[in-house]
Order: structure tokens, then C-alpha cells, then sequence
């Protein structure tokens, strides 16, 4: 009888520690990084590519000459290019270039949603959020290529790969070769050499 209450409590025992031990165990969600990134967007250009929604922009990054469309055995590389969204249209007919400045309400997050910059908190109000500032030259290579396609009052969502990021090592808490999800309210443009104002 002890033999058998000893055996059952050393089975317990034992399922207690492999419970133990798979419930302390942690999952790295950040492996194969590079490998998930490439593949989410290859995922988004297509997206982008179907345009189904009519609401899909791709850039090439302004750092790098045009395509010439005449060369059809151009081989285009996903990673030179920004997609962008259109959320909602705004009313300026401005469009910011590169010596300017800039203001912008934005939130950033990772592929699995993490979020890791923002410039507001809770829903946004165009009323009440205060549009962080900018020097467009200082920005991510991503983030400029899609401004100056951007009108005063516009929101994108827009996804930039890695190249046109933070690049291969890491940033902060951005792992490298992490693509970069953004949303983006263009709330001001200022020209080189405007003083820029305090926000209303």
C-alpha cells in the first residue's frame, strides 16, 4: 500500500513539475524576425499592387532614381518602396518637400502590433492632440518619401520596410529589420526659414 501511495505521489509530483516548467516557459515573439517582416511586406505590396479599394499609393523611395516604365525587365525590389493607405482625405493643397518642416499626430507599431511610438493617447481628436514637430531631412527615409505625397489634413496608414527604416540592427526597443506600420496626420507644413507657430 505505501509502495503504491509512494508511486502515485512521485506521478503527481512529476506532472507538476513538467506543468510548472511549460508554464514558465516563454515564447520568443520576435523568431525569425527577419524572415516574418520580409514576408509581411511582400504581404502589403501586394495588397497595394491590387489596389482593390482604390485608397493604395506605392512611392519609391525618394533617395533613389525613378524606374524608367520603358524598361520592362526592370526587376522591382519591394523593400525600395512605401505603401500608403488613405484614410481620410484633408482639405490643404499643400504637400511638404524635403527642406521643409512639419506637424504630425502619428502612432508607430511592429508587425505583431506592438505599439511603440505615439503622439497622443486614446482616439484621436484633430481638436484636442498636439502635433508633434519635424524637420523632414531628420526623418526616417520611409517617413519622407510618403510626406511629400501627402496633402495638409490627410491621414495614411503607411508601411515601411525595413531598408526605409531603422534598418538591420536594432533601434530603442525596434528590433532591426523590423518593417514599421504608421499612422499619420499631416496637420502642418512650414517652409525653411517659418518660425513655426505654437499649435492653436
Amino acid at each position: 500500500m505505501k509502495k503504491t501511495l509512494w508511486l502515485l505521489w512521485a506521478a503527481v509530483s512529476s506532472t507538476c513539475l513538467f506543468t510548472a516548467c511549460d508554464e514558465t516557459s516563454v515564447v520568443d515573439e520576435y523568431a525569425n524576425w527577419h524572415e516574418r517582416n520580409q514576408r509581411y511586406i511582400d504581404s502589403i505590396a501586394a495588397v497595394a499592387e491590387t489596389n482593390a479599394d482604390g485608397k493604395w499609393y506605392i512611392y519609391k523611395s525618394y533617395t533613389q532614381p525613378e524606374d524608367n516604365p520603358n524598361d520592362l525587365g526592370l526587376v522591382k525590389d519591394v523593400n525600395d518602396y512605401v505603401y500608403c493607405h488613405l484614410e481620410e482625405s484633408g482639405t490643404g493643397t499643400v504637400s511638404p518637400i524635403y527642406t521643409d518642416s512639419i506637424r504630425a499626430s502619428y502612432r508607430m507599431w511592429l508587425i505583431n502590433d506592438v505599439l511603440i511610438d505615439q503622439s497622443f493617447r486614446g482616439d484621436f481628436n484633430p481638436h484636442l492632440a498636439v502635433p508633434a514637430k519635424f524637420a523632414m531631412s531628420g526623418l526616417i527615409t520611409g517617413w519622407t518619401t510618403a510626406l511629400q505625397y501627402m496633402r495638409e489634413g490627410d491621414s495614411w496608414t503607411i508601411y515601411i520596410p525595413s531598408e526605409l527604416g531603422y534598418g538591420t540592427t536594432s533601434s530603442g526597443n525596434i528590433p532591426g529589420y523590423s518593417v514599421l506600420k504608421y499612422w499619420i496626420n499631416l496637420a502642418g507644413v512650414y517652409p525653411t526659414g517659418t518660425v513655426l507657430p505654437e499649435w492653436k
